[in-house]
């Protein structure tokens, strides 16, 4: 048994390490010429959030004509529609569509973007959530980033609005995701990625037919769209830099929270057999390396071979993080990194299994 212990533990380490090392690869956006831009918000009851989005957004670091502004009112029924009109009037160029009624082919927010990405006269599309804040400066650096042949770029996105320390350790997890975001940009094998903070090109996702064949699922406008257009996606890269990170306000509750990585574990059966295959052997790996803990309690694994395991699981995640927090200049993060160890195992099998099998709540 120990043989396989140690197996499986090599596996993994060469899975975490080719992420770890394709973040060091990632180079720094270069590009200095001025591209158009399209900025695409779909927006569903966010009168809470929407205008201080919209104030950051009009008031971008931009030539003024090189980007617009696309908000999709996704069927709304509180102050949304208002807000986005007083903003019409405020700044030209900020467009505005109503989804009255949603279509079954292309369910949740998916309508909405397909909608607005329609409507988009610029080949390169920005995409931010509607409760998000970017800084002044993103576009800049999503044009940064837009060399001739790159065809998708992603970045970070932390939560703000929670106590000091449980953010710190949603953060800590969150950076994991962007970081295996990054590492896989590297090889230009699109993992995951977050609708928050990314941008891609109209022309391939015309190319993918857009939402075809995903736009029954309510969730995914962002993953499993770039899970669709990896073979078409000539580069990908990632923003490090502070002015590309996009905050994200906390869930206000558990639950909400619980709902959300439920849904976010929900959309496995829909990965690609690759990525299907890597997320089942780290599940695998986990429950066995949480066996081998009990194992070791008990007596019929010696400490010194669980310690070997230990170590072989936990240095590339921690270079991983590492490398990844030293490049967004948040490695004070890495102090909940022990408690993290400790928690995220149980939290992830948890969290896998619920979304594959278990109910939760969509958003309305």
């Amino acid at each position: 048994m120990l043989h396989l212990l140690y197996l499986l533990s090599f596996i993994y380490f060469g899975i975490i390490f080719t992420f770890a090392i394709g973040v060091l690869f990632l180079k720094k956006g270069k590009n200095k010429q001025i591209h158009s831009i399209s900025i695409i918000i779909a927006a569903r009851n966010e009168e809470k959030y929407l205008p201080i989005l919209l104030e950051q957004i009009a008031n971008q670091n931009y030539p003024p004509g090189k980007y617009e502004i696309i908000v999709a009112d996704d069927r709304s029924t509180d102050q949304t529609s208002e807000i986005i009109r007083e903003f019409q009037d405020k700044y030209s160029n900020i467009k505005a569509i109503r989804i009255e009624k949603e279509n079954i082919k292309l369910v949740g927010k998916k309508g909405a973007l397909d909608a607005a990405i329609k409507a988009a006269k610029y080949e390169i599309l920005a995409f931010t959530d509607a409760d998000c804040l970017p800084s002044e400066n993103w576009l800049q650096e999503i044009n940064k980033h837009f060399s001739e042949e790159t065809d998708f770029v992603a970045g970070y996105s932390p939560l703000i609005n929670s106590s000091k320390f449980l953010l710190m350790l949603k953060n800590l997890e969150r950076a994991s995701i962007f970081a295996v975001t990054a590492g896989g940009f590297a090889w230009n094998w699109g993992v995951t990625c977050t609708a928050r903070n990314m941008a891609y090109s109209k022309s391939i996702f015309n190319k993918v037919n857009g939402f075809e064949g995903i736009g029954h699922l309510k969730s995914g406008d962002d993953d499993l769209m770039l899970q669709k257009m990896n073979r078409h996606i000539r580069k990908m890269n990632f923003m490090f830099t502070s002015d590309s990170v996009v905050f994200s306000h906390d869930k206000e509750n558990l639950s909400e929270h619980a709902d959300l990585e439920s849904r976010r574990a929900s959309k496995w059966k829909y990965y690609p057999f690759s990525i299907q295959l890597m997320t089942l052997f780290i599940l695998l790996f986990y429950s066995v390396f949480i066996f081998s803990l009990i194992c070791t309690i008990v007596g019929t694994l010696q400490l010194s071979s669980f310690f070997n395991l230990f170590l072989i699981k936990t240095i590339p995640e921690f270079l991983l993080l590492f490398f990844f927090l030293i490049r967004i200049k948040k490695i004070k993060l890495l102090w909940v990194f022990p408690l993290a160890e400790l928690i995220y195992l149980p939290y992830f099998i948890f969290f896998a299994l619920k979304g594959t099998f278990g109910k939760f709540k969509w958003k309305e």
